[in-house]
């Protein structure tokens, strides 16, 4: 008996390994199939009448613009479940759209997914510039696509357990995978086809063709698209899913490019009022001309975020690139809420990033952890001298760029230095949840062979400080807290204090929590520390207080004051944040990490001289 020709047998390569993660993700999945056919005549001339002005848009794009509203129509498909034993639902307030592209990597074909975030309120030039990004970008420098790298060169049983926890988690997956997934074969002759992209409703997009139409009783050919919803059968049912089918090809062929909402959703008199802090604070320079022009919170001209980008733009132009960072970063103050101070934000780190080149001991981290991942801006790692560090980070309003500038001040203090950002804010996609403090142990885990963590301390000012609290009772590594304004008990469970909080603290807070902001306050009682938990605490604890803080109630304080055994406070006649009074806080903090360390008796003697004079001169009790 001849043997017959070897069959080659070998690994399935490594490039595809994202796919088969995914693959073994979406068994649990209990898909239902829909179709219709869409007739494409009024895209197709708006097209047009777009490319004759020197625009492109894709077809992709238009279907994931009203992907956004249809989905915004129907939240109960905008959701994700989980739990197998006890299966929960998340609803998402939210439409992140999830597209997938044909790249070739490494000579192998394979599909990457990127996510569009606020697909309900993001215009169709946004869109079309963030599908522009992730198509036309290289897949191997982009760093929206590192997951991904790191996907394919970890051992099979590591990289299946970082895609699952990656994925898995409920709050944090609509940022993760989005809520709603449009694929394309639309470049082929494929009329249509159904997919399952891991989110509740894939929508498939089949090629375009002309066919018979009736029009007003008369036969006519049209350009038709065969549009396919795919839902999961256990978050919603068929009659939900036909109601979302038949709204989205009616916003298909009837495409209007929406103007935006007049007067935006926040008061713009607490933007101005609440933003500075922040201003005087990071030397925001000529903030005052700026406010002085914001009429609204919309998107045109006069508007918060346009404003600020319009003078962020200006000062970019003139070379001044940390003011221009500083400027796009209030431009997306307080939180990303849409497309305009989406772009903000990109604008922000861009600008950072440019400016940061000028030295080069600044360098820039991404660490991956269980739940997400956090960007941050370091200095003074080694991997020789290994430095005492300090992790800086702000409130649920402030990016990391924002406190970039210290890094050169915390190198020159003879220490390592990361700054970053709270879950949720920035760049930063961790969920805000009541385990959000493990961020800090992770950062120091990351940068444990670069510095000396085991010499660690927290300058983290407003809510990071209740983070940096908590993570300090279970992780040994940080030796001191050094806060502002940060909420410790009274904050999360005094209703009375809640009710007369400003709206753009609760509304912040819901954002982070992916919460309507009822449910938001309600989950913080849980968050309280005890004041057994305080009097655990054996390191020392600095806090910048305000006597007049409508945020973060005094009766916080008084409980770290009984409880905490090494605690100092600094107490300003001043609102949240001390606008008033930046300066002392900034050199008392600093005289205060330089005292807790002890040693570098210079800098601690200039620094305490400094302090004193500023102090004389802004009037602040101690």
């Amino acid at each position: 008996m001849t043997a017959g020709p070897s069959v080659p047998v070998g690994p399935v390569a490594r490039e595809r390994r994202p796919t088969l993660y995914f693959l073994r993700e979406i068994r649990s999945f209990a898909p239902v199939h829909l179709d219709t056919e869409v007739d494409m005549t009024r895209i197709g001339a708006l097209r047009a009448a777009a490319l004759a002005e020197g625009r492109r848009s894709s077809w992709l794009s238009y279907v994931l613009f009203a992907a956004g509203r249809a989905l915004a129509a129907h939240p109960e498909a905008n959701a994700a479940i989980g739990g197998r034993v006890r299966p929960r639902v998340a609803r998402s307030a939210s439409v992140n759209g999830k597209f997938t592209m044909d790249h070739t990597t490494n000579g192998q074909r394979v599909v990457l997914s990127a996510v569009v975030p606020d697909l309900q309120t993001a215009s169709l030039e946004e869109i079309q510039r963030q599908v522009d990004h992730y198509t036309g970008g290289d897949a191997e420098q982009l760093p929206e696509f590192a997951g991904a790298r790191l996907l394919r060169r970890l051992p099979w049983v590591l990289g299946e357990a970082a895609y699952r926890a990656r994925v898995r988690p409920l709050r944090g997956r609509a940022a993760a995978v989005g809520t709603v997934a449009v694929t394309s074969l639309s470049h082929r002759a494929v009329d249509g086809f159904h997919s399952v992209g891991g989110t509740t409703v894939t929508i498939g997009l089949g090629r375009i063709t002309d066919r018979p139409v009736v029009r007003d009783g008369a036969v006519t050919v049209a350009p038709v698209m065969r549009l396919n919803l795919t839902f999961d059968h256990r978050v919603i049912d068929g009659a939900e899913a036909a109601d979302l089918l038949t709204d989205l090809k009616r916003l298909l062929e009837e495409f209007e490019d929406e103007p935006a909402r007049p007067g935006g959703t926040n008061d713009v008199g607490e933007l101005k009022q609440f933003v500075l802090a922040h201003t005087r604070g990071q030397k925001v320079a000529g903030h005052e001309a700026v406010l002085a022009r914001i009429r609204d919170d919309a998107d045109g001209e006069g508007s918060w975020a346009a404003e600020w980008t319009r003078s962020a733009k200006r000062l970019e132009l003139e070379g001044r690139l940390l003011d221009a960072c500083r400027h796009y970063s209030m431009a997306r103050f307080p939180f990303v809420d849409g497309a305009v101070r989406r772009r903000a934000l990109e604008e922000t780190v861009r600008t950072f990033d440019e400016w940061r080149r000028a030295d080069p001991d600044i360098e820039r981290l991404e660490v991956e952890l269980p739940n997400g991942r956090v960007a941050a801006w370091a200095t003074g790692m080694s991997d020789g001298v290994r430095r005492p560090l300090l992790i800086v980070s702000g409130g649920i309003v402030t990016v990391k760029e924002q406190w970039g500038p210290t890094l050169a001040a915390i190198r020159r203090l003879g220490m390592a230095g990361i700054v970053t950002e709270m879950p949720g804010v920035g760049e930063n996609t961790l969920p805000y949840d009541r385990d959000a403090w493990r961020m800090l142990p992770g950062l120091l885990d990351h940068v444990a062979d670069r510095a000396d963590v085991a010499d660690s301390y927290a300058l983290a000012l407003s809510f990071s400080g209740h983070l940096a609290l908590r993570a300090a009772l279970d992780d040994r590594r940080i030796r001191g807290v050094l806060t502002a304004g940060a909420p410790v008990s009274g904050f999360f469970t005094d209703r009375d204090w809640q009710a007369a909080l400003p709206r753009i603290t609760v509304d912040t807070l819901a954002h982070l929590m992916d919460r309507k902001p009822d449910a938001a306050l309600e989950e913080l009682r849980e968050w309280a520390l005890r004041p057994e938990q305080l009097a655990a605490l054996d390191i020392p604890v600095r806090y910048v207080a305000c006597a007049r803080d409508e945020i973060i109630p005094n009766s916080d304080v008084s409980l770290l004051r009984a409880h905490v055994r090494d605690f100092r406070s600094l107490l300003h006649d001043d609102v949240h944040g001390a606008p008033a009074h930046s300066v002392e806080t900034q050199l008392w903090l600093i005289r205060s990490l330089l005292g807790i360390r002890g040693g570098n008796v210079p800098a601690a003697l200039t620094i305490g001289l400094l302090y004193r004079l500023a102090r004389l001169r802004g009037g602040a009790a101690g």
